[in-house]
């Protein structure tokens, strides 16, 4: 027994539009009982403008707390596009913090994202990916032809894995001399295999690199 009713209906008329939420994957917009009001408002367009211009890493907390709350969100063109764009700049981050001594430029040279350059001149085209699915032969074949059309050997870094077509698709390519690379990057845990292909891809185009 409890002479507190109103918060009682509130916590009951809470518990089913939550669970109302998880069914039907809408947001809660606004919820009240007399003077008691409940608020918790997915604006999805704020979160992502201010995405555009957090620091990377605080970019991406507020879309994966966003796609969480808000799963449509996984849908929205501007969503997919920042999200990208954030994804950019954390191995553009990344790669400067592990390669302090080389250049690194968000330029587009023979069509890819950044080119890296080592203080003997060196180059390696880097071409970033942030996907949904696995990454396709077709999207191999794209870096195939930037490796083709670059003096420099070129790397493709994504957060998803190869396909098994893609997979066998790069290694043939690079059994017959192509300087196409690849790397999954999801997050700092990849940090070394991010670091390690870079360092490896040099090597094979004739850079060197840090050991």
């Amino acid at each position: 027994m409890t002479q507190n009713q109103a918060g009682s209906v509130v916590l009951v008329l809470g518990g089913v539009v939550f669970l109302l939420m998880l069914i039907s994957g809408n947001p809660l917009l606004s919820l009240g009982h007399g003077d008691t009001q409940m608020r918790f408002a997915t604006r999805r367009r704020r979160v992502i403008l201010e995405a555009e211009e957090a620091a990377p890493r605080e970019a991406r907390s507020a879309l994966e707390a966003l796609s969480t709350i808000d799963p449509r969100a996984l849908r929205d063109a501007a969503f997919i596009q920042t999200s990208a764009r954030v994804y950019e700049r954390l191995v553009y981050a990344e790669l400067i913090r592990l390669f302090p001594g080389f250049s690194i430029r968000e330029e587009m040279v023979d069509g890819s994202d950044l080119t890296i350059a080592t203080p003997d001149r060196s180059m390696l085209s880097v071409e970033l990916r942030e996907l949904t699915s696995p990454v396709s032969a077709a999207m191999v074949r794209q870096i195939l032809g930037i490796a083709a059309a670059s003096v420099a050997g070129a790397l493709l870094v994504s957060n998803q894995r190869l396909t098994r077509a893609a997979d066998d698709l790069l290694r043939r390519a690079q059994e017959n001399g192509s300087k196409a690379f690849f790397v999954q990057w999801r997050d700092e845990n990849d940090t070394d295999a991010l670091k390690g292909a870079v360092i490896g891809a040099l090597r094979e185009v004739g850079g060197g690199g840090p050991s």
